[in-house]
Parts: structure tokens; C-alpha cells; sequence
């Protein structure tokens, strides 16, 4: 009988403490579940609300792309039939090849009367394609970046095309634990540097100020953090996601990464310019990087 009494204790017990642990393990795990939602939301649900296009009455809209073309890519008419599918008034090119330059000197003439084009076989050439009178106004020094003076009715925009340096990172096999690999030399302060050289760059401008390009620059990054501060960053405020622009269709052996990853290509504005919209345009005509395509508001 005592047997009894006490086994029936016992089945009391665990038919209690059973459902008790089940509920508390759904709630550790909804709280487990929730917590990191509720990070996310916090960092970046404002990426994903709708922006509110407020079209302008007065004033222009100018179009403007950027677009690492990635140099060993000589598929031209891919390439400029891309750039022609954007409609854009304004267009900078980072690692443009030679063959490319040449036939975008033929092809694009037309519609972009004004260009300024400096290829390399490497991954320093830099152009300018323009419907709009432009000024070759040389390098920025520091930066390798291109500068221009864009005539748009009346009114004198400086504009920079740059291809901010890589990071350099390596990977390097572990003294302390033989064959084990790690990466290391993921150091930003070179392009800290060259970011100080254009945020100063952009407070001599006395009219519009446009900086565009490929920065190499994630958006939490100090070099990011320094240009915002004076500047509009079109995707930033205009764009709707993560905007992320690489890598495009990038294969890392055999293994294809199949949607972009970080977000480092930009369109900046000040001085009387302020962004409308932007968007990403995954093409793919060959290149590693997405094009950023933005609609700015020229004050009248």
C-alpha cells in the first residue's frame, strides 16, 4: 500500500513537473527565438519600412550610377548595354579596362557627349561618361580619386569618382596550431584616411558636391561613420534594404555565392543636391559588383 501511495506521488509529481518543464523550455525557447528578432529589428528594421518618394516642383533630377565594371571583364557590349539599360545623366566607371574605354568612346558617344576616361590594365582605371558639359579637373591626391566640374544649367557640381583601397586581407597558417588557417590584416585606417581626404575635399566645393564610386567601405565602419556626417548617402536615406552590392555572382572555388553581401558601393551629395531614390541593379554582364543607381534633387 505504501508502495502504492508513493508511486502515485510520484506519477502526480512527474505529470506536474513534465508539462511545467515543457512550458518553461517553449518559453526559453521563444525568448531564444525572439531576442535576436528583436536585435535585428532594432538594427535595421528601419532599412525595410517604405521611403516616401516627395517629388520636387522646383528644380532638377539628375540620374546618377556607379558601376566597378571589375577590369578583367571585357565583355563591352554586356558592359554598355548595362549602363545604357540605366538611362542615367551621369555614369562613374571604377577598374575600366582599355577595351572597354575604346568602345565606350565609340558606343556611348552619343549619348554621353562628354566623357572623361583614364583605363588601366589593372584595377586603377576610372572614367566619366556625362550628358552634361564636363571639366577635367584631375586627380585628388590621396585618394587616386577622379574630379570633375559638371556644367547642369547655370550651375558648377564638383564631381569624384574614386575606388577607395582593399583592406588587404590574408590568410596565414597558425604557428601555435599547425595547418589551422585564420585570416588576419583586416585593418580600415588606410581608407580612413583617404575618407578624411574627401570629406575635405567636399567642404572646398562652393556649389554641388557629388562622390560617388566603389569605397571598399562597409556602413559601420569609421570611414563610412565620417563621410555621413556631413553628407547625404543616397541608399541610406532613400533606399529600401540592405542595399548590398557584393559580391555579384561571385565564385569562391567551387562554390558560387549566389546574393550580395555587404553594401560598399555609394552615391554621396551636398551642398543644394540631396537624394530621391536609390537602387541596386544586379547585371549580369560579368562583373563582381552591382551598379548603384540613384535620382539626386538639384536645388534651383
Amino acid at each position: 500500500l505504501h508502495l502504492s501511495i508513493r508511486r502515485q506521488r510520484q506519477m502526480c509529481i512527474r505529470d506536474r513537473l513534465i508539462p511545467a518543464a515543457l512550458i518553461l523550455r517553449t518559453r526559453l525557447m521563444l525568448a531564444m527565438t525572439l531576442t535576436p528578432i528583436v536585435l535585428f529589428a532594432l538594427l535595421f528594421g528601419g532599412r525595410f519600412i517604405p521611403r516616401a518618394a516627395v517629388l520636387p516642383t522646383t528644380g532638377q533630377t539628375l540620374r546618377v550610377v556607379t558601376y566597378n565594371q571589375l577590369f578583367v571583364d571585357t565583355n563591352a557590349d554586356a558592359i554598355i548595354a548595362t549602363i545604357r539599360a540605366q538611362n542615367a545623366d551621369l555614369v562613374a566607371i571604377q577598374e575600366l579596362a582599355k577595351p572597354v574605354s575604346e568602345q565606350i568612346q565609340r558606343d556611348l558617344k552619343t549619348l554621353y557627349p562628354y566623357q572623361i576616361l583614364d583605363p588601366s590594365n589593372s584595377q586603377g582605371g576610372l572614367g566619366i561618361l556625362s550628358r552634361y558639359p564636363l571639366d577635367d579637373a584631375g586627380m585628388l591626391e590621396g585618394t587616386g580619386a577622379q574630379r570633375a566640374i559638371m556644367h547642369v544649367n547655370g550651375k558648377d557640381i564638383v564631381v569624384v569618382n574614386v575606388h577607395l583601397h582593399f583592406s588587404g586581407i590574408s590568410r596565414v597558417r597558425s604557428q601555435a596550431f599547425g595547418s589551422l588557417g585564420y585570416f588576419r590584416m583586416y585593418d580600415t585606417k588606410g581608407r580612413l584616411v583617404q575618407a578624411e581626404a574627401l570629406l575635405a575635399e567636399s567642404r572646398k566645393a562652393t556649389g554641388g558636391f557629388i562622390l560617388l564610386g566603389d569605397h571598399n567601405t562597409g556602413d559601420r565602419e569609421p570611414g563610412y561613420q565620417l563621410l555621413a556626417s556631413e553628407l547625404h548617402d543616397a541608399f541610406g536615406e532613400k533606399g529600401w534594404g540592405f542595399g548590398f552590392t557584393f559580391p555579384n555572382n561571385k565564385r569562391m572555388g567551387p562554390i558560387t555565392i549566389p546574393i550580395p553581401l555587404v553594401r560598399i558601393d555609394y552615391v554621396w551629395s551636398k551642398n543644394g543636391i540631396t537624394p530621391l531614390s536609390a537602387h541596386v541593379e544586379c547585371q549580369d554582364a560579368g562583373s563582381d559588383h552591382c551598379l548603384l543607381v540613384a535620382d539626386l534633387h538639384i536645388e534651383s
